[in-house]
Formats: structure tokens, sequence, C-alpha cells
């Protein structure tokens, strides 16, 4: 999860100095989707360890997450979560949201 972390704040920060903010208005952004996504992770990961289930629940926190990628430019991850909450089995899809955060 950490790495993805990372992964999407250095992209953010390249989508941020792109469209010209300032270096301190870009400090503040990262440091708010960087809370942003721990926070939506976290969620998320507490969801796939409950003993029951809910896709429904899931595919509501993919969807959060979805657009918090978006906004820090990661739209890689972004796409991948929409195609998550959309294709396959659930115990694909499952497994397929565990491997994302490892």
């Amino acid at each position: 999860m950490e790495k993805l972390i990372n992964e999407t704040t250095e992209i953010a920060r390249k989508h941020f100095q792109a469209f010209g903010f300032e270096d301190e208005q870009i400090t503040s952004l990262l440091a708010a989707g960087q809370r942003d996504l721990t926070k939506e992770l976290g969620k998320l990961q507490a969801l796939l360890e409950s003993e029951k289930i809910d896709i429904d629940v899931i595919n509501l926190s993919l969807h959060a997450l979805k657009g918090l990628f978006l906004n820090m430019g990661n739209i890689a991850v972004a796409e991948k979560l929409n195609e998550l909450r959309q294709e396959g089995s659930t115990t694909e899809r499952l497994a397929e949201i565990r491997a994302l955060l490892d």
C-alpha cells in the first residue's frame, strides 16, 4: 500500500507542476492527497479483512479511491479500479484488489 501511495505522490508532483502550481501549493496538495489515500486505502484494507465481505461496499470504496487517484494524476490506477468495480468474478476481483494493495 505504501508503494502505491509513494508512486502516486511522485506522479501527482509532476501533475501539479504541469498545471503551474507553486511549490508551496504542491507540498500542501501532496500532503492532503497522501492523507486521503492512506485513509481510504486503510478503509479498503479493513473491508477486505472483514469476515463477511460486502462487494457493494467494496465497490463504493473503489469508486472513492478512483476519484482520489484521478485527482492526483495516477490515471492507470484509477482506470484499474474502475475495471475492478465492473469486471470478473468476485473472487477474481478481490484477488486483484489485494494484489494492487501489496
